[in-house]
């Protein structure tokens, strides 16, 4: 097979299912489901249209062969990423798409599928192919920051589907890693609650979106920002590295600014030039140092509406994260400007749903301050005040537990009761008393 044959007419590998780490027979291919569908080489459309497949000759497992060897050359390596990727767009598997693509030397093409990495029934890439690959889909002044770096980040399109690029020299070689974003869809078809439409129409304050990679933080902002952008007429600003979702304009002035490819050199920047534009919204991206979360406070104080994302768990460790990034003597300082400032903490996660159509759903917590916890704050007491969330005023405030929400998830047939009690750590006990009426303190 030559290199053009497999860019342009040669069908992609079928995925596999899940690599077995039990059976002695790590490196091996699993046979495909009857699910799967084959890759194949042009868009989605013509691929759905043609309904061709390709089923390798049986073999015993062990000795089954690749479908197909990816041919990699400088001239291929772009035309076969984006076969890869919109074969990630258009369904991997009969079932569902693919969230995220890894390539890595020594392995096959991995896509993640429902949560689990599923690999291409093709050759090992080598550390050259790799190289190749990655190369193809950077242009010259993204590979300039790689050499400079050793990582770079950036966002690539291929048709209507935007994906975000992450690549890095590992002690092994490059490592590539691609999330799929799709188009923002309309606030209601993610299954977030009313409460975060009314944070999102506030008009002052900092929010801080927090959760694990992977917990839905950036597309929960999205949907928020959305919201905002077809319902009244404001500026909205985000700060990105990269642009993850795309939005156009409805009501709102919409300004998307990518770190690096419109020409502003780094996050820093970015922030300090962010309340001079005059926001009435903006998003700060992820608070990665002391120096973008003072940005975003200082954005907030200006009298704007400020949305950034700290990768942790649960209200609590929020603070901690933040705390983190200053010494014993800046700490009471921080502490009052974020007393001052906050307008909510929110905590989400994305658990397995049972509700046919839907793959996942969110499970939150909601923390607004009012005056007391805003002193607890300022007072370095701020687990007492992520414990007044359990006060019947602070619901009313539209503050929400995470026992709150795996109750409501469990009631109203969203996820499984076993699912919720996994979730709910040491709070299990007291999921278990609510769910049979019981509160227990």
């Amino acid at each position: 097979m030559t290199a053009n044959q497999l860019a342009d007419t040669a069908p992609l590998p079928e995925s596999t299912a899940e690599l077995d780490d039990h059976n002695g027979h790590d490196n091996a291919p699993r046979s495909p489901g009857g699910s799967s569908a084959a890759m194949t080489a042009g868009p989605p459309a013509e691929s759905h249209a043609s309904g061709k497949t390709h089923t390798p000759a049986a073999a015993p497992r062990h000795q089954e062969a690749p479908v197909a060897n990816l041919v990699i050359t400088p001239e291929t390596a772009r035309s076969i990423m984006e076969r890869l990727l919109r074969e990630m767009a258009a369904g991997v598997t009969n079932r569902t798409r693919a969230t995220d693509l890894h390539i890595n030397a020594g392995r096959p093409p991995d896509y993640r599928i429902e949560k689990l990495i599923r690999s291409a029934r093709t050759n090992r890439l080598t550390e050259q192919d790799v190289v190749m690959l990655s190369n193809g889909i950077m242009t010259d002044v993204q590979r300039a920051r790689f050499e400079k770096n050793h990582c770079v980040d950036f966002s690539y399109h291929v048709d209507r589907t935007r994906f975000r690029v992450n690549i890095v020299q590992s002690f092994i070689g490059r490592s590539i890693s691609i999330r799929r974003f799709e188009e923002i869809k309309d606030f209601e078809a993610y299954h977030l609650p009313e409460r975060y439409l009314r944070i999102a129409e506030g008009h002052r304050g900092f929010v801080i979106m927090s959760g694990s990679t992977g917990s839905g933080k950036t597309t929960s902002i999205a949907a928020m920002l959305d919201y905002v952008n077809r319902n009244y007429h404001r500026k909205i600003v985000t700060i990105e590295d990269p642009i993850e979702y795309v939005y156009e304009p409805k009501k709102s002035i919409i300004v998307q600014i990518e770190i690096g490819e419109d020409g502003v050199p780094n996050e820093e920047v970015a922030l300090r030039n962010l309340v001079r534009m005059d926001p009435d919204v903006g998003l700060a991206g992820e608070m990665r140092d002391r120096a973008s979360l003072e940005a975003a406070l200082k954005t907030a104080q200006a009298g704007h509406l400020i949305f950034g994302t700290l990768h942790c768990e649960g209200v609590g460790q929020a603070f901690d994260r933040i705390l983190a990034y200053y010494d014993n003597i800046e700490q009471q300082r921080i502490l009052g400007t974020l007393a001052d400032n906050l307008a909510a903490i929110i905590n989400q996660r994305l658990l397995p749903c049972i509700k046919p159509g839907t793959d996942v759903v969110p499970a939150y917590e909601i923390f607004i301050p009012n005056p007391l916890t805003r002193r607890y704050i300022r007072e370095r007491r701020y687990q007492d005040a992520v414990a007044e969330m359990e006060k019947p005023a602070m619901k009313e405030l539209g503050c929400v537990t995470y026992i709150d929400s795996l109750y409501r998830l469990v009631t109203e047939e969203w996820i499984d009761y076993h699912t919720a009690l996994e979730h709910a750590g040491d709070k299990a006990e007291k999921l278990k008393g609510r769910m049979i009426g019981i509160e227990i303190k």
